[in-house]
């Protein structure tokens, strides 16, 4: 191989070599700021949370409802069930002593 083809081809490998770090470093960034939208997305849904569990000690509701309204939205009571949960974490009915 020719001293300019070989030349020709490190150049093409530096440019690769600088294109895969600079994804790497775009890819980081992504990450970061998804990682941030996540933990504010958390603490926004801690907090409400934290707020609906204070209103309805105050304002009794009746899970069965709630969870009749569900089984309404979805079409079937077993096709939510995380939210089924959430509403006896909500409403206190999860076994854990009420302050």
């Amino acid at each position: 191989m020719s001293d300019f083809m070989m030349s020709q081809v490190q150049g093409l490998l530096a440019k690769v070599s600088d294109d895969v770090e600079k994804m790497g470093e775009t890819t980081t960034a992504q990450t970061d700021m998804l990682l941030g939208a996540i933990n504010d997305l958390a603490a926004n849904m801690f907090a409400t949370q934290a707020i609906l569990c204070v209103l309805l000690r105050d304002h009794p509701v009746d899970p069965a409802k709630v969870k009749g309204w569900i089984a309404a939205q979805t079409g079937s009571p077993d096709e939510a069930p995380k939210a089924q949960g959430i509403v006896d974490m909500l409403l206190g009915f999860d076994g854990k002593k009420k302050n």
